[in-house]
């Protein structure tokens, strides 16, 4: 186990161990950045193997929550702070390359020397193994929740997508093997509503409001605008793609304000 190296993220310092070959955040610092209440608000959403208390010499006498990287993962996907994308990515793109290099993280200089050709692939690839553990983890729980395996590997591969910005699916070539018609028919369903949503979020560079109409126009299905059990089909698939039911602001003064979906900033 190392011992603690603290780096400054947007002017704020985030402590981090080496224990066994990989990297354990402190919870307080993580906790700080994501704009969590407190350290406690935090590290409740995680599974015990995603923490731990460490007693080490830098931490005082009562120790320090630390976290692994799925838990960094799962904290990132319940911050609701515009930072909490950035942060993501820094980790992904640049911290953890660092620290799977060296066994520590040097700040860039500021005039780096050029790269050579190979260490994009490097990274590359070290964000996709982030991907994979984010993904193991919360496909655990997926099935702890009782979900199919089909259904919570596709959970789970969108969540993971939303945390590190990595599609494994894609990766691995196993679209098909989620898109297999073996899901139960209500699963099989909202999938693929789900995809079809993605899609055209996706085209439309995840536009920050959308109701109900709009997104059944969007795909092709405004026929079923008044079907009560397809609105709520679609519900469920924007709130786990990332967005918030609100009401939206009237069309007209003094109008109706419709109900709709927001996503939130730095979500996106």
């Amino acid at each position: 186990m190392s011992m603690p190296v603290e780096f400054s993220f947007e002017g704020k310092g985030v402590r981090v161990v080496m224990i066994d070959g990989e990297p354990w955040w402190v919870a307080m610092d993580v906790a700080e950045v994501l704009g969590y209440k407190d350290t406690e608000a935090m590290t409740r959403r995680l599974d015990d193997d995603e923490k731990q208390n460490l007693r080490n010499v830098g931490f005082g006498n009562r120790g320090a929550t630390i976290i692994n990287e799925p838990g960094l993962y799962n904290a990132i996907l319940g911050s609701h702070k515009a930072e909490a994308k950035r942060f993501k990515k820094w980790v992904t793109s640049e911290v953890l390359p660092a620290l799977r290099r060296n066994g520590m993280y040097m700040v860039p200089s500021a005039q780096p020397d050029e790269v050579p050709a190979p260490l994009s692939a490097r990274v590359e690839a070290d964000e996709i193994v982030s991907a994979g553990r984010a993904f193991r983890s919360l496909f655990t729980t997926a099935r702890y929740m009782g979900m199919p395996r089909k259904l919570a590997a596709t959970r789970a591969n969108l969540a993971a997508q939303r945390a590190t910005g990595v599609d494994l699916a894609a990766e691995l070539s196993a679209s098909g093997w989620l898109e297999a018609s073996d899901l139960p028919a209500p699963q099989q369903k909202q999938y693929e509503m789900q995809q079809h949503i993605r899609t055209l979020l996706q085209e439309r560079d995840w536009p920050q409001d959308l109701t109900v109409a709009l997104i059944l126009q969007g795909i092709g299905r405004p026929d079923l605008v008044s079907d009560r059990a397809t609105q709520i089909l679609v519900g469920q698939c924007m709130l786990l793609l990332g967005y918030r039911r609100i009401r939206l602001p009237a069309v007209r003064p003094n109008g109706i304000r419709p109900w709709g979906y927001r996503m939130p900033e730095g979500r996106g």
